[in-house]
C-alpha cells in the first residue's frame, strides 16, 4: 500500500532533482534533459487538474466588505460626544 501510494510522487521528485542537478552541471544536451525533467511535475499537475475538473471550475467570488455587514455595523455604532471647549 505505501509503495503504491508514494511511487509516483517519488518518481516526480527524482525527476525534479535530476533536472536541477543536470541544469547546474552542464550545457547543450544537458539543458534539454533538464528542461524535460523539470517539465514532468508541471505536466503531472496539469493532468491531475484536468482529470479532476479543477481547471474548468471558476473561482468563487469574494464577498465584499459592505455585503458582509462590516461597514454597516460600523456606521450604526454610537459616536462619542466630544465636549466643546
Amino acid at each position: 500500500m505505501i509503495r503504491s501510494t508514494f511511487a509516483v510522487p517519488t518518481l516526480i521528485a527524482l525527476a525534479t532533482v535530476f533536472g536541477l542537478v543536470t541544469a547546474l552541471t552542464g550545457e547543450g544536451w544537458r539543458d534539454a534533459a533538464a528542461w524535460t525533467a523539470l517539465a514532468i511535475p508541471v505536466v503531472a499537475v496539469g493532468w491531475a487538474m484536468a482529470r479532476t475538473g479543477h481547471a474548468s471550475r471558476a473561482p468563487r467570488p469574494v464577498r465584499s466588505v459592505a455585503r458582509a455587514g462590516v461597514i454597516s455595523s460600523f456606521a450604526a455604532m454610537p459616536r462619542k460626544q466630544v465636549p466643546a471647549e
